[in-house]
């Protein structure tokens, strides 16, 4: 980049010697095509064209990955190796008996919480367990939560304070790979697993992060208007459609053509807040495991769910940005981003709940 400036500054100081021997007409041409120029270069127009596009699609695996799933679940051979068996990482921390009774049994659980956390936001899961993550009291029904971290290697002080942590609450899922933003999929993986090994007598998952207010009464309802015959092939989530990857390099977001070729993404739900039926996760951890991964874990699951063609159904109510609170404005949210202020999350669910007990 450096390189460049140092040229184009060459080559500016060139036209301008020229510019001072032509007319006025010369010189806008000129200028414009400089400016077309520094515009294709900056946002990288040859690669967004050199884009395959979508009706092309294929992704690897490249198999019938609904009868490989079924074959999985019954404990037949694929004939197929798994891709990411390797992404399979040791708990260092588990909360195994969260949905078992005290007899070790398992609970009649309606919903499980999986809450994506950063490591170090404990102020933000202890006021996430006042307020929309209580286990008790909820809508009538057996609510369980854990929250799902990595770890931060060689920081004996974070991870002193988050096995604390687990002593006092038993709800801290830890696995062994580093906490970071482009490791997400590798947390998506792991939620899934765990709903799947230590809480498969779940009928619902709902996925969320820990910036997140969430109306859990409105999740109950939602769900619980969920048809028997969508349990097996369902997504529910702020649906995205037609969005593009990011090319433009030196972004955090860039996606080279090596890594995805594609002018775009299959549709996807954003990975802050979505809900899942057990019966569907089960399929969509064994397809996950056949799956290339990709950094983005909201697009990586909108790819399994493609390969397994699960329905995602839109939720309008569920808000990816950060939606200013207001008392009226959130009677009908049920899960917002923009929350990591933990005295303007604990009003609002305040004042929301008691909004909820007058209707």
């Amino acid at each position: 980049m450096l390189r460049f400036k140092t040229v184009f500054r060459s080559f500016l100081c060139a036209m301008y010697s020229i510019f001072s021997r032509c007319n006025r007409a010369h010189i806008i041409i000129t200028s414009l095509s400089l400016t077309i120029i520094y515009y294709c270069y900056y946002y990288n127009v040859l690669e967004y064209a050199r884009t395959t596009p979508f009706t092309y699609f294929k992704y690897p695996l490249e198999i019938d990955m609904p009868d490989v799933v079924n074959k999985v679940l019954n404990n037949q051979p694929t004939g197929v190796d798994p891709l990411n068996d390797r992404y399979t990482y040791p708990f260092v921390l588990n909360a195994d008996k969260k949905c078992k009774d005290e007899e070790g049994g398992l609970d009649s659980v309606f919903l499980l919480l999986l809450i994506k956390s950063k490591i170090d936001n404990f102020e933000q899961r202890h006021m996430i367990r006042r307020t929309w993550a209580r286990e008790y009291g909820i809508a009538n029904v057996v609510v369980r939560r854990v929250f799902l971290v990595g770890v931060v290697p060689n920081d004996k002080t974070i991870q002193h304070r988050i096995g604390i942590e687990q002593q006092d609450y038993s709800d801290i899922v830890q696995q062994y790979f580093i906490d970071s933003y482009f490791n997400n999929t590798l947390k998506l993986i792991m939620r899934f697993q765990w709903a799947t090994q230590y809480c498969e007598n779940a009928k619902f998952i709902a996925f969320f992060d820990d910036d997140y207010f969430v109306n859990i009464n409105r999740v109950v309802s939602l769900l619980q208007a969920v048809k028997p015959t969508d349990m097996s092939d369902l997504v529910i989530g702020y649906v995205w459609k037609n969005a593009m990857p990011y090319r433009i390099k030196g972004s955090k977001w860039y996606v080279s053509l090596d890594e995805y070729p594609y002018r775009f993404y299959p549709p996807y739900v954003t990975a802050g807040s979505f809900f899942v039926p057990m019966v569907a996760a089960d399929r969509m951890y064994a397809a996950m495991q056949f799956t290339k991964i990709i950094r983005f874990d909201d697009v990586f699951l909108g790819i399994v769910a493609w390969k397994l063609k699960i329905k995602l159904r839109h939720n309008s109510n569920l808000y990816f940005y950060d939606f200013p609170y207001s008392v009226s404005s959130y009677r009908k949210v049920i899960a917002a981003h923009g929350f990591r202020d933990t005295e303007l999350l604990y009003n609002a669910w305040k004042e929301q709940m008691k909004l909820d007990e007058v209707s």
